[in-house]
């Protein structure tokens, strides 16, 4: 199978709680713009709100969640997770694969 091509992804982030509403949008629309940077494209981004971690991480109990569902190359995956991983606003991240049912059940 080819590597160069579009596969779907879902990332779920956790940006700083201490940030107010503005910072928090403005990080959000950076990672938007840093997949379609690196040639991804996004399909949707969801605030999901601030809630309480289930455990401290960074010496943080709580954090505003986003989630955000795109297309992009598997190795372009690899340079997202490490802006993530590089920012100073987002506490924690993942990204996984979406299975998408291609035939209809």
């Amino acid at each position: 199978m080819p590597t160069d091509t579009l596969k779907s992804y879902e990332t779920m982030y956790i940006v700083r709680p201490n940030l107010d509403e503005e910072a928090v949008d403005r990080s959000v629309a950076a990672v938007d713009e840093y997949i379609k940077s690196v040639g991804g494209t996004v399909e949707s981004t969801e605030k999901k709100g601030r809630r309480r971690l289930a455990y401290e991480v960074k010496k943080m109990k709580d954090g505003y969640y986003v989630l955000t569902n795109f297309q992009a190359k598997p190795s372009q995956v690899v340079q997202i997770k490490r802006m993530m991983n590089i920012s100073e606003d987002i506490i924690r991240s993942i990204i996984v694969s979406r299975c998408l049912e291609e035939a209809a059940v």
